[in-house]
């Protein structure tokens, strides 16, 4: 070993290169500059490429290039040891050398052959800009089709916020149906507390609404309608139920088969209860008319004529009525755009028709420019909180002045529209024009003021003429002798007085239709205390009276009638000879609306075996008669003073 290593290093065998270029200077320098700068760029090369390679790892073949830099540096290493063999012959070690590099070069090029196919497959610089031009088309087309999905899913959104109906959407193929968060609120459901399963919205109509329901679907599905509208009850998560207008469009497929459907509900529960109770109402109404027309008829024939004119005022009322109702629930609504300065954007035909502007008018004014002075505050609040993003939309009713400066009654609907970015963009505004509809409801008020002060007048004239009557009766007994007939005379004038006396707290009541008969009681035992000049030290007056008891006309006369009778009796024949004693009254009702009179006195009582349906007495058969008229029942104990108990029923 240590022979063959003498052989590389040794030199005295060899002459020096040197010696082939004749030591010439100048072709010494020549392969002297020549080989060193060469070795010199060969070892650079290799170090840019282990850079490389090291800063580029996503590139591929990167051990072909270490190869690569192998093979320079030991082509390098031989122009090196070239310098070195012009004074040094070391032949052996620069053959060694040399055949290393060959060794290497061999190698590099056995290894490059097989990946030429694969480094020509890789694309061009060329190939690579179109690729990434492409790549960038397709990517600012994403970003836009993104962009759109999000502001038509916004939409979406913000007409699912802003409309106050629920909307479902129906896929029939699936049977899976989407509710919308106001759908399930108008139920009184959370977003989780109902699936996305069609019985869910079946199971929860009404029973007796469920075959006509499924019958409308039928129609629509058979295109036998145009569209899918009905109005029924659906079960609340409360157990009660809501009345809601449900409207639907189907989607066909080409073979003609229902794919989808979708709709929205509203609820109409107080426009239902609205329209009861105005039907309950006008049907009062009705009632009273009839009931007042009656009454008055049988008081005073001289009254027909101008019941009759106000039986043809209130049908005209009605059928006024009845043709605004149709006027208005077919007229179109306004619709506009506003900016958030009031600056009208965009308005339609039936804004213009309400308050006589053209749409380029209009752009030139804000709706604070047409707005009454005294309602130029009004909604203001409400603009504020929903542009704080506190409420969706809100309603109002106020005036507007049109263009020839006429004041128009409006009812007005607002809804924020607002940009991507959240920021607010314009308003959305509902205009209904309700002008008739104040005016008829000033007619209204001012015609039932009417009616009230009419009625007045004739309780208070029905008492007068009673009165007159009393006044009559009273004259006449200065002529009787008689002293029986005058008992009579003044008997039938303390009766009148009674029925004048109820007309007299019908005129004084604020319902005009009921009297607090309580109060009457009072006034009526008064009188008579007074008419028969009653000791108040010998007869003493006890009374019990539940104060919430109010008899209309046809109750409190037979009432009042019986109550003169029964105290008259006991004022009469209880206490003879100045006995003292109490006349007592009691008057109470119960839940099921049964009143129950009491009139009873401590006085002698009632001789045996009496029987006042035999007892030939005016005033015995009038509390007959009358308890009979109130389809009532009397009961008279005798044994221990009297006591008259008189029960009916109001209706």
């Amino acid at each position: 070993m240590t022979e063959l290593l003498n052989n590389f290093f040794f030199t005295s065998q060899f002459i020096p290169h040197g010696h082939c270029y004749l030591w010439k200077p100048g072709l010494v320098w020549l392969h002297l500059v020549s080989d060193v700068l060469t070795g010199l760029a060969y070892y650079s090369i290799p170090v840019m490429l282990v850079y490389f390679v090291r800063k580029r790892q996503d590139v591929p073949f990167g051990w072909i290039f270490l190869m690569f830099g192998t093979f320079i540096v030991a082509c390098g290493t031989n122009h090196l040891m070239d310098v070195w063999t012009l004074w040094y012959p070391t032949y052996w070690l620069s053959g060694l050398l040399k055949a290393f590099t060959a060794f290497v070069s061999v190698l590099t090029a056995i290894e490059l052959m097989p990946l030429i196919s694969q480094v020509l497959a890789l694309p061009s610089p060329t190939q690579l800009e179109t690729a990434n031009f492409q790549l960038a088309k397709e990517i600012a087309e994403r970003i836009r089709t993104e962009e759109v999905l999000r502001e038509s899913e916004q939409r979406w959104q913000l007409a699912l916020r802003g409309n106050n109906d629920g909307i479902w959407d129906w896929n029939v193929k699936t049977n899976k149906i989407f509710f919308s968060s106001r759908w399930k609120e108008m139920l009184g459901y959370e977003d989780n507390e109902i699936s996305d399963c069609l019985d869910e919205r079946l199971k929860r109509v009404h029973p007796d609404d469920l075959s006509w329901v499924t019958q409308a679907i039928q129609d629509h599905f058979a295109q036998k309608t145009p569209f899918y509208t009905t109005e029924h009850r659906v079960l609340c998560k409360d157990g009660t139920y809501k009345w809601i207008l449900d409207r639907g469009q189907a989607l066909w497929d080409e073979d003609g088969n229902v794919v989808r459907m979708t709709g929205t509900q509203k609820d109409i529960t107080k426009r239902k209860q609205a329209e009861k109770a105005l039907s309950s109402l006008l049907e009062q109404l009705e009632n009273k008319v009839e009931e007042r027309t009656a009454e008055l008829t049988k008081i005073n024939q001289s009254l027909q004529a101008e019941i009759t004119e106000r039986q043809r005022i209130e049908e005209a009322l009605r059928e006024s009525e009845q043709r605004f109702r149709a006027t208005f629930h077919q007229a179109a609504v306004g619709i506009a755009h506003l900016a958030i300065d009031g600056r009208w954007l965009l308005v339609n035909q039936r804004v213009c028709d309400i308050l006589g502007y053209t749409p380029e008018e209009l752009q030139l004014l804000t709706f604070q420019d047409i707005t009454h002075a005294d309602d130029i505050n009004i909604g203001l609040k409400y603009i504020d909180q929903i542009l704080a993003d506190n409420i969706q939309t809100f309603s109002i009713e106020k005036r507007y002045l049109r263009k020839d400066s006429s004041v128009v009654w409006i009812s007005l609907t607002v809804s924020l529209m607002r940009e991507l970015s959240g920021n607010p963009k314009y308003f959305i505004s509902v205009i209904e024009d309700i002008s008739d509809r104040k005016q008829w409801e000033e007619q209204i008020q001012a015609s039932l003021l009417e009616k009230e002060v009419l009625l007045k007048e004739i309780y208070h004239r029905v008492k007068n003429n009673l009165q007159v009557i009393s006044s009559l009766l009273s004259l006449q007994s200065a002529y009787i002798k008689d002293k029986d007939d005058l008992v009579i005379f003044k008997q039938s004038q303390q009766r009148i007085a009674s029925m004048a006396l109820v007309h007299e707290k019908l005129y004084q009541s604020q319902d005009l239709a009921r009297i607090n008969f309580g109060e009457y009681i009072r006034d009526l035992v008064a009188s008579l205390f007074t008419a028969y000049e009653v000791n108040e030290d010998a007869i003493a007056l006890g009374i019990n009276i539940d104060d919430q008891v109010f008899l209309g006309l046809d109750t409190a006369i037979p009432c009042s009638l019986i109550i003169h009778e029964l105290v008259s009796n006991s004022l009469k024949y209880a206490f003879p000879a100045d006995k003292n004693g109490t006349i007592y009254i009691e008057l109470n009702q119960n839940q099921d609306h049964e009143v129950t009179l009491i009139v009873s006195d401590d006085g002698i009582g009632l001789p045996p075996n009496f029987n006042f349906k035999k007892i030939a007495s005016l005033g015995w058969q009038l509390v007959d008669a009358l308890t009979n008229q109130l389809s009532g029942n009397i009961n008279i104990q005798g044994d221990l003073g009297v006591e008259c108990r008189v029960k009916f029923t109001l209706i």
